[in-house]
């Protein structure tokens, strides 16, 4: 392994605002933040949002992690880094992947650690330090 792409994510207090940022790690090297353009639909879409900002302008807030996934692919070949050699963390609910496997269709759904419950939007569960739990396994 050479690489590894970190995504994290931001739940703002608008509606449904989520956010998704990632970080190149070179192994032995450097930490690079993603960027991405922004387009004129987004800028027409939510013009308080992107106030001030012009097509093209960068910014490290991503709509997708799988987003982050490919800018962090282009980063790397721009760097020499095979695509074989980077794995991807911080999908959510997922483990660390290869970077061809976080590009396939991924069920990202909340799931029971102990069990694989999948959980319904709405259900209780206990979130905690150890994982995701549904109420008869915790």
């Amino acid at each position: 392994m050479k690489a590894i792409v970190n995504i994290t994510t931001f739940r703002g207090i608008s509606f449904e605002a989520i956010h998704f940022y990632g970080t190149l790690q070179i192994i032995a090297g450097d930490d690079i933040e993603l960027y991405r353009s922004i387009t004129q639909t987004e800028i027409d879409k939510a013009p308080d949002r992107w106030y001030g900002y012009d097509e093209g302008d960068l910014t490290k807030s991503f709509n997708s992690w799988k987003d982050i996934v490919i800018a962090a692919g282009d980063k790397a070949k721009e760097k020499g880094i095979s695509l074989e050699e980077i794995f991807v963390e911080g999908i959510p609910n997922t483990g660390s992947l290869p970077y061809h496997e976080a590009l396939k269709p991924i069920d990202t759904r909340p799931r029971c650690k102990k069990c694989g419950k999948v959980f319904e939007s709405g259900e209780g569960c206990y979130n905690t330090p150890r994982g995701l739990f549904c109420v008869k396994c915790y």
